[in-house]
């Protein structure tokens, strides 16, 4: 085994270490960056449910009436109203996964958006 005191495997130490502080670091700064970050309004969190909610039901029947489209458009907000995740979308996603998950085509798309 090699001694710890040769100059070549003391920079191999150090480089393994700076790459592990380095990653660690990474990923622990995340919800400092997403805190930092812009974050949709109120008004766009609820454009956001009416987007995906949009997205269910067209999954469901491709030309869908338009009062069931309000009818679970207005279901969808008096469960969001109560629903603590919901409550959150304007302090903790960004604007960036907001406008991503409103250019979405489908739910699925939707879904990748946001975290």
């Amino acid at each position: 085994m090699p001694q710890l005191s040769s100059p070549a495997t003391r920079a191999e130490v150090i480089a393994t270490l700076l790459i592990v502080l380095a990653a660690v670091g990474f990923v622990l700064s995340k919800p400092l960056r997403r805190s930092l970050s812009s974050h949709p309004s109120p008004d766009t969190c609820a454009a956001l449910l009416d987007r995906y909610v949009e997205h269910i039901v067209h999954a469901i029947n491709d030309k869908p009436p338009a009062s069931e489209l309000a009818s679970r458009k207005a279901q969808a907000r008096t469960l969001a109203s109560t629903d603590p995740k919901f409550a959150r979308c304007p302090t903790y996603l960004t604007v960036d996964e907001a406008a991503c998950a409103m250019r979405a085509n489908n739910a699925d798309e939707f879904e990748r958006c946001l975290p």
